[in-house]
């Protein structure tokens, strides 16, 4: 048996490194796409307990010598790549409905299905990656270094697979890339059997990168919906990091969300975007389209009542201002560039839009133009209650209350609920960033406007003034629309057309802006203002209330539940009980422990580091996405960063045990979290520059903390060399805290902010030096 490993063993472990975490990114965009995106993040979570399963297999087969030699390796990685095979194989044939496997066993059954061949990839790229800390204990700084370097090129490659082919295809790449690799490894290791079985992988795989099955979507999909209408045809398809772009044509596609019942002319036929398999944002076949509907939409409102000035348009959706702004001067803000190429292609630039590829956050930072109108048309389309929209954000709302004239109006639509789910955050939201911006009390400067399906909120720098509310008065008149809010309104005049038993949206303006205690029915969703530090204003969940909001509102109370926090709520508790099974389950089988070591402060030691890497390094990501605007973006970018950065730490790590390493090894875990900071210090700093030279100054200011971040595991998993039997043990730990950590940083970061999440994340660092010198104490002892 060789005593160290070569330059093919350590490539052979960076790419399956790589290729475990292009599976993990790919596969949750995989999920997304073709089912519930809320079941994404359970479906990841639980296969990757495969790693920790593979960590107690190598803990059980440790005593017998077969499992440090080429083999083990070589049948983790064709395990692995085999896995994204069959995953593909499945994806395109089983269509989910997650939400139906509560009551449906059948649904259940597929869906653990799905999870359990997810599960099988993650659990041969353990084998693989584990192994190699068995076989080579004395190497651990080398082989982690060549894991985290994998790793985070691997976190690259996803993110440039995704921005030039379907997610089908980029894992059938990742899956060649590991037979192909593997056939090498095994070729030269005279393995002539295994060579040949990895080859023929390679052969099958290079035919599905060809022609990828396709994934199956679920029937509850836009994209499966635009697919069945008749006569639909698909115009365009195209990869890119945000998701799959669907261009759809049909002749019974129209879009007027906030049109009034009163209008009894026609609509025109619109095209229809689908990003990803949910987004769904129309696209006139021409421009300047057929505009004279918008007189009688909650839309053009605000648009009529400033007739002159420029318009500032943030994001895309159904709502569609640049439409209804036709003949303006609109500047559309869009981060998706696919959308705004589609429209430049229909004319929408020589009829007067200026197209700006950016995020509404650095846009309203960045911009020294002052506008009659901003329209934040992306609220129509909510969001999750774990994603960052910083855009709306109290802060956010400040910045776009600056950057208006005077008498402008900022113009928030959000979609119609009853009991109101999402009404009453932002409106505390918008009350706040009024204050923030000083001037007239906010009632005096808000009006809101309600139809059967959409509201819009609108604001101004100044007091609204008597012909604003005149002209809303006659505006609401006309159409039938529902004056929610205007000052000087009375209650009784603020529920005429659109009946509700009581004035509820009314009551509720009214007790914000008077800061008096809410309506019974808002109070059964959260209300706090969004902040840059919990930028989650879509999050509505209030725990205690869930289960009145589901007595009172019976099988549609379900639908108001914040999925994402619960699934992942859910999730920490399997993933904490099947982890704490899995470390038991070889404790018997391996010999004692010798001191200054002890079970339960190695169990303590490389938990505290998986908890808090994570937490850190996800703290950070969930900060990041504030400059770079795109998750995708942002995640390719912090993870990358982290993994090289820990993997460049990780070969420079101390290997002998002593207090001046240790004091080293950590020291520099507090020097590095200064830099790190300037994420939460310096926010229009790092906002204005142009983004090459943006994400080289992030990239800079976490450099550091990831290089430290990479020496205390090697560290200390060089000292248990000695007794190799407990390192995948202590591997395994590592490898399930940091499942764990992935599910409770957001929801640590949604319910008290991202600071406590880093925060948490330094305190689980600190218990592991503590630990460290409770060791260094025994040893004297001994």
């Amino acid at each position: 048996m060789k005593g160290a490993p070569d330059w093919l063993d350590l490539t052979a472990l960076g790419g399956v490194s790589a290729a475990l975490l292009a599976l993990e990114v790919l596969l949750l965009r995989l999920f997304a796409f073709s089912h519930w995106y809320h079941f994404a993040g359970l479906s990841v979570s639980l296969a990757l307990l495969g790693l920790g399963a593979a960590g107690t297999t190598l803990t059980l087969a440790g005593r017998w010598r077969f499992s440090r030699g080429d083999g083990w390796f070589l049948m983790g990685l064709g395990i692995t790549a085999a896995g994204f095979l069959v995953l593909l194989a499945l994806q395109s044939r089983l269509a989910l409905r997650p939400l139906f496997a509560g009551w449906q066993p059948a649904e259940l059954a597929r869906l653990l299905l799905v999870d359990l061949v997810a599960f099988v990839p993650f659990y041969g790229a353990g084998l693989a990656i584990g192994q190699v800390f068995l076989r080579w204990p004395q190497r651990t700084r080398t082989l982690y270094a060549a894991n985290l370097l994998g790793s985070g090129v691997g976190s690259l490659g996803a993110a440039a697979l995704l921005t030039v082919m379907p997610v089908e295809a980029a894992l059938a790449v990742v899956a060649a890339l590991l037979f192909g690799l593997g056939s090498v490894l095994a070729a030269a290791r005279g393995r002539g059997l295994s060579a040949a079985g990895l080859a023929s992988g390679l052969a099958l795989t290079l035919v599905v990168i060809v022609q990828p099955p396709a994934p199956a979507v679920s029937d509850f999909k836009a994209l499966s919906r635009l697919r069945e209408l008749p006569g639909s045809e698909t115009l365009v398809v195209a990869p890119g990091l945000p998701g799959r772009l669907t261009l759809f044509r049909a002749d019974s596609l129209r879009f007027a969300p906030g049109l009034s019942l009163q209008w009894m002319q026609g609509v025109p036929v619109s095209d229809a975007v689908v990003v990803g398999s949910d987004r769904l944002v129309p696209m006139p076949r021409r421009w300047p389209a057929d505009d004279a509907h918008w007189q009688a939409a909650l839309n053009g409102l605000p648009l009529a009542l400033r007739p002159e000035g420029r318009v500032l348009v943030l994001g895309s959706s159904a709502w569609q201002t640049p439409l209804a702004a036709g003949g303006r001067d609109v500047t559309w803000v869009e981060a998706d560039g696919r959308l705004l190429d589609i429209a430049r292609d229909r004319g929408a630039s020589d009829a007067g839009l200026s197209l700006v590829e950016d995020g509404a956050w650095r846009h309203l930072v960045t911009a020294d133009a002052r506008y009659a109108v901003i329209a934040f048309d992306r609220a129509w389309e909510g969001g999750d209650a774990a994603t960052e929209d910083y855009a709306l954000s109290v802060a956010g709302l400040a910045r776009a209350m600056a950057r208006l004239t005077p008498e402008g109006l900022l113009a928030i639509p959000l979609r119609l609920d009853y009991p109101p789910r999402h009404y009453p955050r932002v409106l505390a939201t918008l009350t706040q960033a009024l204050q923030r911006h000083g001037g007239a009390p906010p009632a005096e400067r808000v009006a809101v406007l309600r139809g059967l399906q959409a509201l819009v909120i609108l604001a101004s720098p100044q007091p609204l003034t008597a012909g604003d509310r005149s002209a809303l008065r006659a505006f609401a008149e006309r159409w039938r629309f529902d004056l929610v809010w205007l000052p000087g309104l009375a209650r009784e005049q603020a529920n005429r057309y659109h009946r509700l038993a009581t004035p509820l949206f009314f009551d509720i303006a009214r007790a914000r802006f008077a800061d008096a205690p809410l309506p019974v029915e808002a109070r059964l969703f959260h209300t706090a203002p969004a902040t840059l530090d919990r930028p989650y204003v879509w999050r509505s969940l209030v725990w205690a209330q869930a289960p009145a909001l589901v007595h009172e509102l019976g099988g549609r109370g379900w639908s108001y539940l914040d999925w994402t926090l619960l699934l992942s709520a859910l999730t920490a508790v399997i993933v904490s009980v099947m982890a704490f099974a899995l470390i038991l389950l070889p404790l018997g089988r391996l010999p004692p422990l010798r001191p200054p070591f002890s079970r339960l402060s190695v169990a303590g030691y490389f938990t505290a580091l998986g908890l808090g890497y994570l937490l850190i390094e996800l703290a950070l990501f969930q900060r990041l996405i504030l400059y770079l605007g795109e998750p995708v973006l942002a995640a390719a970018l912090v993870f990358a960063t982290f993994l090289i950065g820990s993997g460049v730490g990780s070969a420079m790590a101390p290997e002998t045990a002593d207090l001046a390493n240790r004091r080293r090894v950590f020291a520099g875990l507090a020097l590095g979290l200064v830099p790190a900071l300037l994420t939460w210090l310096a926010v229009e700093s790092l906002s204005t520059p142009p983004f090459p030279l943006r994400a080289l100054v992030l990239v800079a200011a976490l450099l550091p903390l990831a290089w430290a971040m990479g020496r205390p595991f090697p560290w200390a998993l060089r000292q248990l060399a000695d007794q190799p039997r407990w390192v995948p043990w202590a591997w395994g730990i590592n490898g399930f805290a940091s499942v764990l950590s992935a599910v409770l940083a957001p929801l640590v970061s949604v319910h008290i902010g991202q600071s406590t999440t880093l925060a948490a994340g330094v305190l689980c660092y600190l218990a592991a030096f503590i630990i460290a010198g409770h060791w260094l104490r025994l040893m004297r002892n001994y």
